[in-house]
């Protein structure tokens, strides 16, 4: 599975958690202490509105879980080190006010090898679009937002967010690491 994610294949995983797990995650996320970010945060803008405004903030409590989830599907050692979850919220009303008022956000390329993202809402056009050049005006691959749907792609595939603009507020978990090399 590693080595198709890498030469951009796609994995994706309904009811990736146990769904007592999943639910008890749902119910603490908007109870966390977000931090006013943007999407993609390697690249300096203006202010939070000149890219996607978000939030987002580490979530650590269940790093066990989910490493030795990736670790079973892709048969490969995850580089604990480079392990990155983050719960991130976005709220409709300031994407809208922001430069990125379209359905699709920046497109952009993530720093590490493997990139997933978990989702906790249900929308067929809202989730994550993958474009084969970053200049593309479409995405050619679209995979919309499932309760308990886990996605795991290549990081450096050119991806976005895709906004459906009748939620008030999304959330999503973000993963991204490297596996160690043996």
């Amino acid at each position: 599975m590693y080595q198709e994610l890498i030469d951009g294949s796609f994995y994706m995983k309904p009811g990736w958690l146990n769904w007592k797990l999943f639910n008890n995650i749902r119910k603490s996320l908007p109870d966390l202490k977000y931090k006013p970010i943007y999407q993609p945060s390697e690249t300096y803008y203006g202010n939070r509105f000149q890219a996607y405004p978000c939030y987002e903030i580490p979530f650590a409590e269940y790093h066990f879980v989910f490493i030795s989830q990736f670790e079973a599907t892709l048969k490969k050692r995850v580089d604990k080190k480079s392990f990155k979850c983050n719960a991130r919220k976005a709220i409709t009303e300031e994407v809208s006010k922001s430069k990125v008022d379209t359905r699709w956000g920046i497109v952009h390329r993530d720093s590490e090898e493997v990139a997933a993202i978990l989702y906790f809402d249900q929308t067929s056009t809202g989730g994550t679009v993958f474009f084969e050049h970053m200049n593309d005006k479409y995405p050619d691959i679209s995979f919309g937002a499932y309760p308990n749907r886990l996605l795991m792609y290549a990081a450096n595939r050119w991806h976005t967010t895709s906004t459906d603009f009748t939620f008030k507020e999304r959330y999503v978990l973000a993963f991204s690491f490297n596996i160690l090399k043996e």
